[in-house]
């Protein structure tokens, strides 16, 4: 077993280090700080051996080592060229001649190191495979990073708004205190130095601040987001004005702002991620099916992400064939299948499947006839990849329109459409953030629908969406003025057709006998959402 590999100097000082075994720090830093005094100067073989274990070492860079301690019982060979590996990973991530570059790349190193090797025992795997598993995007990542970009835009524009109205607001409030100025020059009690009102009889237009923008999560559905003038408020005393009080008033309303829209940031993210879970909630479960002795798996996950505009930000369909084979006489059987790749999918084959036959004679079989699939468990055969920029590679389509109203209301309108006939997706569930504790009135639905409180979102559920219910409608109005709340809008539902068009037109086995088989097909979506 591989007891840790790691980055050191030449002197013995760990840099980067991953332990497989339960091992304290003490005793790995131990283990390599003896390691320079075992070596041997003028020696070809690059190990050196204790008691117990055993060093592998390749030198990286001028100054450091890649370390591989092993146990003695290990086998030598294949721990050099998971050592080899190690080094030729470490120089693909970071500059091996500066050892800050290492410490600084240091987590990336010890990632590396983990798909290399699990437990203490080398994985299958090569440079060009972890290249790409290193180099992986995340998918919800980039989401999260449009919803990021999309809420700042917002709120910038939100601000750019409201201080344009309190801009106006001041300069009205200036005009006015001036001519009531003018006036009280004309009065018998000197109100311009005393402060007071003109015979007693003044009142206030206008409150010496406006007051500040509500927080929107406080706020009631009923209420307007937009300032108000209070009219209980003190009267705008003339001439007891402090000196920079308009300075410090804007100063304080873009503080009230500021807040007020972090706040209404906050509610975006509260309600886009119970939504998923909510519909990850309510999407229902496949049904346990009787398998056969040879069982037929195709199981694909979509990503699509559209914008509120109706434009693609992202789709992605990755699926694959396995086989479950629990009968001993059907260890060697042949696979064929029927493709139609008119979404110029990539599509692999397993190594040990024959390539060339599938590609000629669309059938899965082993290349070594004489070799056998695993028995009692799944074995991917066969997986594609489907990446599209075409907004009608999408199998259903969501089109959300909110639009603010004369009344001080929302009215949303949500159609869906199913671009794709051959799918039917059952138990679907679209999930729209709502303004909290708001109570939405539905005026039109096709299908039924129900208030998550908890999560502050509308559930609209359809039972079947296929050919002969491919589009449907949902309307329904929420007390508000911000138009952008009803966004991530999140889609699930299960499928139990795939997305690639593929299917298994028969099994044979080994003297070609037709095999009866069992087979279940699954397209889940793990990210289907309108941002």
């Amino acid at each position: 077993v591989i007891l840790a590999s790691s980055i050191c100097t030449k002197t013995g000082k760990a840099l980067a280090s991953r332990q497989f075994v339960e091992m304290p720090r003490t005793r790995i830093e131990g283990l390599l700080a003896s390691f320079p005094k075992l070596m041997v100067p003028g020696q070809q073989h690059t190990t050196v051996e204790t008691d117990t274990i055993r060093y592998l070492y390749q030198p990286i860079g001028e100054e450091m080592y890649a370390v591989l301690i092993t146990t003695r019982q290990n086998n030598i060979v294949q721990d050099m060229d998971t050592l080899h590996l190690m080094a030729r990973a470490v120089s693909d991530i970071c500059d091996v001649t500066d050892q800050q570059d290492v410490v600084l790349r240091g987590f990336d190193i010890i990632l590396a190191f983990d798909e290399i090797i699990t437990q203490g025992y080398r994985d299958n795997v090569d440079l060009a495979k972890l290249r790409m598993i290193t180099e992986m995007e995340s998918q919800e990542e980039k989401i999260q990073e449009i919803i990021e970009n999309n809420k700042q835009r917002e709120a910038k524009q939100e601000l750019k708004r409201q201080a344009k109205m309190f801009d106006q607001q001041r300069r009205e409030a200036a005009k006015r205190g001036m001519g009531e100025s003018s006036m009280g020059g004309m009065g018998s009690s000197g109100s311009i130095l005393g402060g007071g009102r003109m015979g007693g009889s003044y009142e206030p237009l206008l409150s010496r601040e406006p007051e500040p923008v509500r927080s929107f999560a406080s706020a009631s559905p009923t209420r307007s987001n937009t300032p108000s003038i209070s009219a209980n408020a003190r009267g705008m005393r003339l001439g007891r004005k402090p000196k920079g009080a308009d300075a410090m008033g804007a100063m304080q309303n873009e503080i009230d702002l500021t807040q007020s829209l972090m706040d209404n940031m906050s509610i975006v993210d509260s309600t886009a991620a119970p939504a998923a879970s909510a519909a990850s909630r309510a999407t229902p479960t496949m049904p346990p099916m009787d398998m056969k002795g040879v069982h037929v798996q195709i199981e694909e996950h979509i990503v699509a992400v559209v914008n509120r505009d109706g434009g693609l930000e992202q789709m992605e369909v990755k699926g694959d064939l396995s086989l479950v084979i629990s009968d001993p006489a059907y260890a060697n059987v042949q696979v064929g299948v029927v493709t139609n790749n008119k979404h110029n999918a990539q599509v692999k084959t397993h190594p040990k499947v024959d390539k060339r036959r599938f590609n000629t004679d669309a059938v899965i079989a082993l290349k070594d006839a004489a070799s056998s699939f695993p028995l009692s468990q799944p074995i991917g055969v066969l997986k594609w990849r489907i990446v599209s920029t075409n907004e009608d590679d999408i199998p259903l389509t969501i089109n959300c329109w909110p639009s603010l109203s004369a009344t001080g209301t929302v009215d949303v309108n949500i159609e869906y459409e199913l671009t794709h006939p051959k799918l039917e997706l059952n138990g679907v569930v679209i999930s729209i953030p709502l303004p909290p504790g708001a109570q939405p009135t539905v005026s039109d639905v096709d299908g039924v629908y129900e208030v998550d409180r908890a999560h502050s979102t509308l559930e609209w559920q359809i039972p079947t969406i296929d050919a002969s219910n491919s589009n449907g409608s949902l309307d329904f109005s929420v007390p508000g003025t911000d138009a952008g709340l009803f966004f991530p809008v999140v889609v699930s539902f299960a499928c139990e057709k795939p997305y690639y068009d593929i299917d298994v037109s028969g099994i044979t086995g080994a003297d070609n006998e037709a095999v009866d088989f069992s087979q279940n097909i699954a397209l889940i979506p793990d990210q289907y959402a309108v941002i």
